[in-house]
């Protein structure tokens, strides 16, 4: 199954230079069967100006090609189209799909994507993986510390072959919050590893830890276990439709999740465009098994501390056990 095609990422272009791609072709096919033809001569039959066909005429490195074509060209000499599940590389790239769905995201102008994170270890390897799968990222990534304390981290690529090439796989492009989107079409029919990595991704996130501790009944187990994201409210509906086809995700790799679905009336915010957004949450069944599973199955791999405290709270419940 093909999931990013060389036409996938033309049609990521506007419709005027997915047009020039479509002449660029026309173009090359017949200086092919007809090399002794000029540029003038090829723009007339073409039915396009003769300052397109010029500069696609041109001798040497000034040749040029439509930019789309300068994109496809770029993925292909890295071995990313057509990209399918075989990649070398295919876990770290749903992975980092997965993380889009939450800390984070691509402009609405598709002109950078970004990572935050408030653990700089995250932002590192986040940074040393994004260059080993796309090597001509090198120079276009910067990290930028923010929040009020200089608590978190932003790093960005600015490289749009990147950016197209995750917009194909189903990347959710602008405000999130604001924005109605849904899961990848072909995400149920990855392998059952490939829906581990974008899930872990998305959990890397937006997870909650959850804590062991006494339920104020004397039992002690763990609670808090859930997964959050935030919604204006006109859109609650299609974001309740999303939280059930994760769940049905969760499902399919061993992951089972409560039938509750909240929406967080605490943490109601009036945002600048003059909606009100909430946080939805759906929570993860926390039976000790369930927990253990968790662990094993999810690494976090771009939420480090987020697994070390993880880890610390399984610790716990095991010394709480063995005590009793």
């Amino acid at each position: 199954m093909i999931l990013v095609s060389e036409q996938d990422i033309i049609n990521t272009y506007s419709k005027e230079e997915q047009f020039s791609c479509k002449k660029h072709q026309e173009y090359c096919e017949l200086i092919k069967l007809n090399p002794s033809f000029g540029y003038k001569k090829c723009a007339k039959l073409l039915g396009v100006l003769a300052g397109r066909t010029r500069w696609w005429h041109t001798k040497g490195e000034k040749r040029a090609v439509p930019t789309p074509l300068k994109t496809v060209r770029k993925l292909m000499e890295n071995n990313l189209l057509p990209f399918t599940e075989k990649h070398e590389d295919a876990e770290d790239i749903f992975r980092m799909l997965g993380v889009l769905f939450g800390d984070g995201g691509i402009d609405v102008r598709l002109n950078t994507m970004a990572f935050i994170s408030s653990d700089k270890r995250d932002i590192n390897l986040w940074k040393q993986d994004l260059i080993r799968i796309f090597p001509f990222a090198e120079n276009k990534i910067n990290i930028v510390e923010g929040g009020e304390y200089g608590h978190s981290f932003n790093i960005r690529t600015f490289d749009r072959s990147i950016i197209r090439f995750f917009v194909v796989l189903g990347a959710v492009v602008g405000d999130k919050v604001s924005t109605n989107y849904s899961l990848p079409n072909y995400i149920f029919n990855l392998k059952k590893k490939n829906r581990i990595a974008f899930l872990d991704g998305l959990l890397a996130s937006e997870m909650s830890v959850p804590v062991f501790r006494d339920d104020n009944k004397g039992n002690f187990r763990f609670t808090n276990f859930s997964l959050g994201l935030s919604k204006i409210e006109k859109m609650e509906v299609s974001h309740k439709a999303f939280f059930e086809s994760l769940k049905q995700l969760f499902s399919s790799v061993g992951l089972t999740c409560t039938p509750n679905l909240r929406k967080d009336f605490s943490k109601k915010i009036l945002r600048k465009d003059g909606n009100y957004s909430h946080c939805f949450r759906i929570f993860f069944q926390t039976r000790f098994e369930k927990i253990l599973f968790f662990d094993k199955t999810f690494p976090l791999k771009y939420a480090i501390d987020k697994k070390q405290r993880l880890q610390k709270e399984i610790e716990i419940a095991v010394k709480h056990k063995n005590k009793t």
